[in-house]
C-alpha cells in the first residue's frame, strides 16, 4: 500500500521546473454566486500572457490525449497522441534523444515520436532510420518526424506516444482563435522561482475579462502543475476540496489501520503470556537486573521480532508486486537503491517495535520479585482493563474496514448497474477519420444487412461523457445570473435515439432524409427546466450561438455525465460530419459474429483504414477505475483485518483457558454442562466484539456519508441491514474462533487439572 501510495505522490513531481509550471484554471459564475471551475482555458488567453506579462517564459497548450492509427507504408501502429509546441519539451523533464523539438514551431508538419513508438514503427534500426520519415495519421494528415524522445516516465500524469505541431491543430481548428474558445488545457512557465503566482493570475484573469461581454464575466486563477492530478476537486469557491487525493488517504490510512491492528495482537499476547515470564523476570531481579535492562531486553525481542516479519515482508512484497501492479494498474517496484524506501522501512520496523514492545516491557519488568517467586502473580485491574480496550479498539477498527468494503462495493454495482436512461450494452464504438466519415452512408447500409448488427449510427463525441459544451444559448426568459449556463453538445444522425434506445418525451427526433440542419435542435428534460419553457416547449424558438433554432423535440433524461456529477442541460444537433465517433449495435447473443461482420465490411468499403473498435460499456466502466480499485482493496483489507483480529483472539482465549484450567474442573466436577463451560469462556470476548460494533456504528456512518457525497446520484444504502450483516458476521466469527479453544477445554478431564504441582 505504501509503494501505491508512493506511486501517487510522485505523479508529476519529477520535472526541474516543477516550481515555476502552474496550469490554468478557468471560473464560470453561476446561480447564487457560485463558481464551477473548468480546466478547458482559452488559447489567445495563454499566447498573451507571454507577450504581455514579463512574470511569464513560456505557455504550453495542452491537448486532449487521443489514440490514433499512425501508417507508415502497409505498416500500421496504433498509439496514443496529442498536439503540443516546442515549449512542451522546453518546460516539461521530457528529454529530446535525437533532433531538433523547435520543428514544432518551425514546420506544420513536425511531429515528434516516442523511443518505443519510433521502434513499434521502424523496428530495431529506428536509430538511423526514424529522423525525417512521413508517417500518416489517420485522422490528422501527413507528418515528418523531427525529434525522438524518451518515453514518457510512469511518474508522469501526461502520457503521449506522438505530438504533432501546434499550429498544424490550430490551421484545422481556427475557431480555436477565439477568446471565447476554452477547447483546449493549457499551463504556463514561469519566469522564476521567485514570481507569485497569485499576482500573475490577478493580472491574467484582468485580461480574459477585458476580452469578455456581460456582466458575469468568467474568471482564471494558476494552479501548481504538480499539484493538478491529486487535487482537481474544486467547491463554489473554487478551492481545492479533493480529488485522487482522497484516495490515497484511504489507503494511507487503511495500510496503518492494519499495521495498528496487528500491533494490538502483539500487546495483547505478550501481555497475556507475562505470567509465563514471571518467574525469568524474578529471578533476573534477585541476582542484580536493573528494570531499565528488563525493559531493554523485552523492547530488544519486540523488535528482533519485528525485524523478522519486515525481512519476510519485503520477500512477499517482491513476489507479489506483478499481480499488485496489475490490480492497481500501475507499475510497482521495490528500488532497492532508493535510500527512501530503506528509510521507509527503518521507521516501519522502529514504529512498529516501539508500537508492540513498549507497553509489554514496561509491564512484565514491574513484577516484584518476593511475589513472583512466591507464586504470586495478580494481574492489576488496570492491565486487564487496557488489555479489553485493545480487543475493542481492533474489532472496531476491523468492523469499519468491514462496513466500508460493503457501502463502497453497493455503490459501485449501483454504478454498473443502473439505468442510465440509455442503452449502453452491445455497442461497439469506432472512431472516425475522414475515409470512415465519407463512406458512412455505405457502411451503414452494408453493416445493417447483416442479421446479426441492430443498428447503425455516428454521434460526438460520446453520450455517456459530453465533455463539449458552450455557454452560447439565449432564450426569452433567461436571466443575467444565468449567463454562463453550459449546454453539453452532442453532434448526431437521424437515427441515433433508435440505437441508444433514448425515449423522446415531446416532440420528435430529426427526419431521416437530412444531412445536417441548422434551423432545428432538441434538448433533454433538464435543459428545459433551466430554460423554464413550460409544459409545450415544442415549437418554441431559442437562440443558438446568435442564431434562431426550433425546438422540435425533448429527449427523456440520462447520465450524460460520470456519477459524481449530476445530469447536465444537453442538446443534440444534426451534423454527422461533425460526429467523431461511428457505434455499432450488435444482437446481444451474436457480438463475435457482429465484430466479424464489421471487420469484413471496413476490408471491403474501406479497406485503407486499420479497423480498431471499444466496447461503450467498458469505455464507461474505465471512468470509475479508481472506485473498483478502492472496492477491490478494501475488500482485502478487511478480509485481511478481520483474519488478524481473530489470530489474536484465538490467543487470548488460550491464555484464559489456561488459568482457568482448576475453575473449568472444579465446575465440571460440581456438574457443569460442556454448554455453560463454553458461555463461559466465551461471553467476555462477545460482549468486548458488541461493544466494539457499537463504537464503530456512527464512525462508519458519518467517514462513509461524507465519502457517498462525492456522488451526485448515490445508492439508496439500506444501513440497517448493513450494520447488520457486519456485526453479525464478526460475531460469529469470532464465536467460531474462540468455541474452537472453549469446547476443547471444556472436554479435558478435570482429574488433570486438578492435580496438585
Amino acid at each position: 500500500m505504501l509503494l501505491w501510495v508512493n506511486d501517487e505522490w510522485k505523479i508529476d513531481k519529477f520535472h526541474t521546473n516543477a516550481d515555476r509550471l502552474y496550469r490554468v484554471k478557468r471560473t464560470i459564475p453561476l446561480e447564487g454566486n457560485a463558481l464551477d471551475v473548468y480546466a478547458g482555458v482559452s488559447y489567445p488567453m495563454l499566447k498573451a500572457a507571454v507577450q504581455e506579462f514579463p512574470e511569464v517564459e513560456r505557455y504550453i497548450p495542452i491537448g486532449h490525449t487521443f489514440e490514433d492509427n499512425l501508417q507508415i507504408e502497409n505498416h500500421v501502429v496504433r498509439a496514443s497522441g496529442t498536439f503540443a509546441n516546442a515549449a512542451y519539451f522546453q518546460s516539461f523533464s521530457f528529454p529530446i534523444l535525437q533532433g531538433d523539438i523547435t520543428q514544432l514551431d518551425k514546420k506544420i508538419e513536425a511531429m515528434a515520436v516516442s523511443t518505443s513508438l519510433a521502434k513499434q514503427l521502424f523496428g530495431e534500426t529506428w536509430q538511423t532510420t526514424a529522423l525525417g520519415k512521413t508517417v500518416h495519421i489517420h485522422d490528422n494528415g501527413d507528418f515528418t518526424i523531427a525529434a525522438i524522445f524518451a518515453n514518457f516516465p510512469n511518474a508522469s500524469s501526461l502520457k503521449n506516444d506522438f505530438l504533432f505541431s501546434f499550429d498544424a491543430h490550430l490551421k484545422a481548428n481556427e475557431w480555436m482563435l477565439e477568446w471565447t474558445n476554452n477547447g483546449m488545457q493549457g499551463a504556463l512557465l514561469l519566469a522564476d522561482e521567485n514570481t507569485n503566482p497569485d499576482i500573475v493570475g490577478d493580472k491574467l484573469e484582468k485580461l480574459f475579462q477585458t476580452h469578455q461581454k456581460g456582466e458575469r464575466k468568467e474568471g482564471c486563477f494558476l494552479q501548481k502543475f504538480e499539484d493538478h492530478y491529486l487535487y482537481s476537486d474544486f467547491n463554489e469557491r473554487a478551492e481545492v476540496s479533493g480529488g485522487r487525493i482522497e484516495y490515497v488517504r484511504i489507503f494511507l490510512a487503511a495500510a496503518l489501520l492494519l499495521l495498528i491492528i496487528s500491533c494490538i495482537n502483539f500487546v495483547n499476547l505478550a501481555t497475556a503470556r507475562a505470567s509465563k515470564r514471571a518467574k525469568e523476570v524474578g529471578v533476573r531481579k534477585t541476582i542484580g537486573a536493573s528494570r531499565k535492562t528488563l525493559m531493554s531486553q523485552f523492547v530488544i525481542e519486540a523488535f528482533v521480532i519485528t525485524s523478522i516479519s519486515v525481512c519476510l515482508a519485503l520477500l512477499t512484497t517482491r513476489l507479489l508486486i506483478p499481480a499488485a501492479s496489475q490490480l492497481t494498474d500501475k507499475s510497482l517496484s521495490l528500488e532497492y537503491s532508493t535510500p527512501s524506501l530503506w528509510i521507509t522501512v527503518l521507521s516501519i520496523t522502529i514504529l512498529t517495535g516501539l508500537m508492540a514492545g513498549a507497553y509489554p516491557a514496561f509491564m512484565l519488568s514491574a513484577f516484584r520479585p518476593v511475589n513472583v517467586l512466591k507464586g504470586k502473580i495478580i494481574e492489576k485491574t488496570g492491565d486487564v482493563s487496557f488489555r479489553k480496550g485493545l480487543v475493542i479498539l481492533q474489532f472496531m477498527l476491523s468492523l469499519l474496514l468491514i462496513v466500508g468494503a460493503l457501502v463502497v462495493r453497493a455503490q459501485i454495482q449501483y454504478i454498473q448497474q443502473a439505468h442510465l436512461g440509455i442503452d449502453k450494452d452491445n455497442l461497439l464504438v469506432i472512431h472516425q477519420d475522414a475515409k470512415v466519415t465519407e463512406k458512412y452512408a455505405v457502411l451503414r447500409q452494408q453493416l445493417e444487412d447483416s442479421e446479426n448488427i441492430l443498428g447503425v449510427t455516428v454521434a460526438g463525441p460520446s453520450p455517456l461523457d459530453m465533455q463539449a459544451s458552450t455557454s452560447g444559448v439565449s432564450w426569452p426568459t433567461k436571466r443575467s445570473d444565468q449567463e454562463n449556463i453550459e449546454f453539453c453538445i452532442l453532434w448526431t444522425a437521424h437515427n441515433f435515439p433508435d440505437v441508444f434506445n433514448i425515449p423522446i418525451l415531446a416532440g420528435r427526433y430529426y427526419r431521416e432524409n437530412e444531412d445536417k440542419d441548422t434551423t432545428h435542435i432538441v434538448f433533454n428534460e433538464r435543459a428545459i427546466d433551466i430554460m423554464e419553457l413550460g409544459d409545450d416547449p415544442v415549437g418554441q424558438t431559442i437562440q443558438w450561438w446568435g442564431k434562431p433554432r426550433q425546438i422540435i423535440g425533448v429527449f427523456k433524461d440520462f447520465h450524460n455525465r460520470s456519477f459524481y456529477e449530476k445530469i447536465e442541460p444537453a442538446a443534440f444537433l444534426l451534423d454527422p460530419e461533425n460526429a467523431g465517433n461511428l457505434f455499432i449495435k450488435a444482437r446481444g447473443n451474436a457480438v463475435p459474429e457482429a465484430i466479424a461482420a464489421v471487420q469484413k465490411t471496413f476490408k471491403e468499403v474501406v479497406p485503407d483504414v486499420p479497423m480498431h473498435y471499444d466496447f461503450v460499456d467498458e469505455q464507461y466502466r474505465q471512468l470509475y477505475n479508481s472506485e473498483m480499485l478502492t472496492g477491490s482493496l478494501i475488500n482485502y483489507f478487511a478480509l485481511i483485518s478481520i483474519i488478524i483480529s481473530c489470530l489474536g483472539l484465538l490467543g487470548l482465549i488460550n491464555f484464559v483457558a489456561e488459568q482457568k484450567t482448576r475453575e473449568i474442573g472444579i465446575r465440571k466436577v460440581l456438574g457443569a454442562s460442556t454448554r455453560s463451560l463454553v458461555g463461559l469462556l466465551s461471553k467476555d470476548f462477545i460482549r468486548l466484539v458488541l461493544i466494539a460494533f457499537l463504537i464503530a456504528i456512527p464512525c462508519s456512518y458519518l467517514f462513509l456519508n461524507k465519502w457517498l457525497e462525492r456522488f451526485a446520484y448515490q445508492v439508496d444504502t439500506n444501513w440497517y441491514l448493513i450494520f447488520l450483516l457486519a456485526g453479525v458476521s464478526t460475531i460469529a466469527l469470532t464465536f467460531i474462533t474462540i468455541s474452537f479453544k472453549s469446547i476443547n477445554t471444556a472436554l479435558h478431564n478435570p482429574a488433570e487439572s486438578l492435580r496438585s504441582e
